[in-house]
């Protein structure tokens, strides 16, 4: 008698249900801690900068599902978060005292922002859908116009929209931080994200990433794919814009300029583009940047006109030595941070000289909130001569890729003595 081969108690549907369930349940236990921390400990400045990071990191993140696991090119995110802040907008105008007379509960004003929520996916969903139709015949810098038409007819349309304000904008009510939600949504488009990479179906964005030919004749919809991924960023997007204008108690079509869309788009490429990890702290970093340049001081023109030589100076030999060594990595890391010193070195020393020159020292000093925007895209310009590929490229965070990434930088230890 042929004994049966020993059956697996472990369930791995089971196992993928109950590691979910767990997910989700910590995601929101973190959402309220992060609400009840900024709540009671900081200022409301800094409980707005908690949640507009969070808002960013969901736009960025939702960009990261189109750009890059899909491998289109958008460059009118914000469109679909407008969409979402002049549905509340005008829903608000229209029902908010009626909800607010009929609903006799607690926290009425959060359920309320939560069906805005909903009716903010709708719009900028169709929105996305109606986007994504022409992807199916444009590609690259065609798509990239497209997208960029549809965000300038968006704003402009806002702007001869009288029952919201026109130019002029109007007030959203109810006024609410909801810094719970925001991060609660920021996490489930990370969530969804990670689902696309880990499961078969994200494999199909991927597909369509790298080879749209091959993709199609391994089965793939390349019709459905491409515009389901513009449904679900806009979707993600629309619904942070419901936030957004809730937070901001107006709203106006000066909110939602095209530069919104270029920010966005550099917190995804900045991040590594296909990455969720670094989309998520690009853009809650990024954001941040030019807010905290807005506590510089005031900077002599001498030394302004000095730090700019200088770091033109100490670019062009970080990246003409970067090009050209073949040393080991510890070794060049080493050399590269000894160029940088010497550069700012170099900075000080030439700033000083120039306070010499008359025609120079005659100029007043620059406020630093004025340089604020320029320092964020030397920032960025610097960053990406060195690390094209964003700073997570397509890797994800764990602690192997950390191991990984520890054991290129770090000297490597002899294990032990030749004999």
């Amino acid at each position: 008698m042929v004994a049966s081969p020993p059956v697996s108690k472990s369930n791995p549907v089971a196992k993928s249900l109950v590691s979910g369930i767990l997910s989700a349940v910590g995601c929101v236990a973190l959402a309220f801690l992060v609400q009840y921390i900024s709540g009671q400990f900081l200022s409301s400045y800094a409980n707005g900068l908690v949640f507009q990071a969070a808002t960013f990191v969901t736009l960025a993140v939702s960009l990261n599902i189109v750009n890059g696991i899909t491998g289109q090119f958008s460059i009118g995110h914000y469109a679909f978060f407008q969409i979402g802040a002049y549905t509340t907008g005008a829903l608000s105008l229209l029902f908010w005292k009626k909800f607010q007379g009929a609903a006799n509960v607690p926290m009425q004003e959060d359920i309320w922002i939560v069906l805005m929520m909903f009716f903010g996916i709708i719009t900028s969903a169709f929105a996305g859908w109606i986007v994504g139709l022409p992807s199916l015949r444009l590609r690259g810098d065609y798509l990239a116009i497209v997208t960029l038409g549809f965000g300038e007819i968006i704003r402009i349309s806002a702007e001869n929209f009288t029952f919201m304000g026109g130019a002029t904008g109007t007030k959203i009510a109810p006024e609410k931080t909801v810094v719970w939600l925001a991060w609660l949504l920021a996490f489930a488009a990370i969530g969804l994200s990670r689902n696309l990479l880990k499961s078969v179906h994200g494999l199909a964005f991927l597909s369509v990433r790298e080879d749209e030919i091959a993709a199609t004749a391994m089965g793939v919809n390349i019709t459905r794919t491409k515009v389901a991924a513009f449904v679900i960023g806009s979707a993600f997007a629309g619904a942070a814009g419901v936030l957004y204008a809730h937070q901001q108690t107006f709203i106006s079509p000066d909110l939602f300029k095209m530069d919104g869309s270029f920010i966005v788009l550099t917190m995804v490429i900045f991040g590594g583009t296909g990455s969720i990890t670094g989309s998520a702290l690009a853009g809650a970093s990024l954001f941040y940047l030019p807010e905290a340049l807005r506590e510089l001081p005031p900077v002599p023109f001498a030394s302004l006109v000095g730090i700019v030589l200088g770091l033109i100076a100490t670019i062009g030999a970080l990246k003409r030595y970067s090009d050209q060594s073949h040393a080991k990595t510890s070794v060049k890391a080493a050399t590269m941070i000894g160029i940088i010193v010497v550069g700012i070195v170099f900075m000080a020393i030439l700033g000083k000289l120039l306070s010499f020159v008359p025609s120079i020292s005659a100029h007043a000093p620059i406020q630093g909130s004025q340089l604020r925007l320029v320092v964020f895209a030397v920032t960025l310009i610097v960053l990406m001569l060195f690390r094209p590929q964003g700073v997570f490229a397509h890797h994800e965070f764990s602690w192997k890729w950390l191991r990984s990434v520890l054991a290129r930088v770090l000297p490597k230890q002899k294990e032990g003595l030749s004999s």
